[in-house]
């Protein structure tokens, strides 16, 4: 795979590095973000004292990561002049930016849209329709939150974000399966019994906890775990809000690491499968590592 990597400065000018000495990109189905860190050899401290404000790179002609650029550092050491910069994914303006606090009356998924995400360039593959009769933004949620939080909320489902396109899907469609004979560094199968939420009492008006929700599946695996919750002025349905909870308390159950001894250009939500050693394994891709070094190329893959 080769890597391209072009970096804007804030004066216009863009300039392009190849053969970094290392580089990570992580990509999150639980966060909006993509997040990126390289380092490069170059030849002049000076030549690199302008501010870099993007960062573009791409693999084999094709766009692996655009961003924002966080931080930069130009050092010296007994190696050479060291370049190191470190980038979020353009979502991450949804992220640094507080949402205005408010309260909605009868709002809908296009109106949340319009008002949280459309004003930072983004656009709208979302399928269905949904709205919420109240809905409060409070202090401190970032646009992403408030926009996400009323997407569970309204339509019990997640939104990502893939370049400059918001969906309910994950962009990977592919089906990757591997086969015996290509390498793979290590699996790993974890089950996590630790965070499932069994039932969640909810206060009523008199402040007794006088409502029971069950979550049955964590009752079948004989987990006994209780939350009790509080209604606040921004949740509208409270039961809602609490078979959520304990919804969301059933994701990353069980998952499949993957590593290989390589990069891979695979996408969130692509379907893996193999075998190895008798080790059969299936999931979609939830979270991906890639690293390069002197110790060589690696890819981490989380399956669910």
């Amino acid at each position: 795979m080769e890597l391209h990597f072009f970096l804007e400065q804030l004066d216009g000018q863009r300039r392009e590095l190849v053969h970094p000495v290392s580089f990570s990109l992580v990509r999150s189905a639980d966060t909006p973000a993509d997040s990126l860190k390289a380092e490069f050899m170059v030849p002049d401290a000076q030549d690199w004292e302008q501010e870099i404000a993007r960062i573009e790179l791409q693999a084999d002609g094709r766009r692996l990561f655009r961003g924002i650029c966080d931080r930069q550092i130009v050092g010296l050491d007994s190696a050479g002049c060291r370049l190191t910069v470190w980038a979020r994914s353009d979502a991450a303006v949804l992220l640094d930016n507080e949402a205005i606090p408010q309260e909605y009356s009868c709002v809908t998924l296009d109106e949340m849209f319009a008002k949280h995400l459309a004003p930072y360039g983004f656009q709208s593959d979302l399928e269905g329709e949904g709205s919420l009769l109240g809905y409060q933004v409070g202090k401190g949620v970032s646009e992403w939150e408030a926009f996400s939080t009323f997407c569970q909320r309204a339509l019990s489902r997640s939104p990502h974000i893939h370049l400059s396109r918001v969906s309910f899907r994950l962009p990977g469609r592919a089906r990757r399966t591997l086969s015996s004979g290509q390498a793979v560094s290590a699996v790993s199968r974890t089950v996590r019994r630790s965070e499932v939420i069994s039932q969640v009492l909810l206060r009523d008006e008199l402040g007794r906890y006088s409502t029971a929700l069950e979550n049955e599946a964590a009752r079948g695996l004989q987990i006994l775990r209780r939350r009790c919750m509080i209604p606040g002025a921004q949740w509208a349905n409270a039961a809602q809000d609490a078979r959520l909870k304990m919804q969301q308390s059933m994701r990353e159950r069980i998952q499949w690491e993957i590593e290989l001894p390589r990069l891979v250009d695979w996408e969130l939500g692509d379907q893996v499968s193999g075998e190895l050693a008798g080790l059969a394994f299936r999931g979609n891709i939830v979270y991906q590592e890639l690293h390069f070094s002197g110790q060589g190329e690696s890819s981490l893959l989380i399956l669910e």
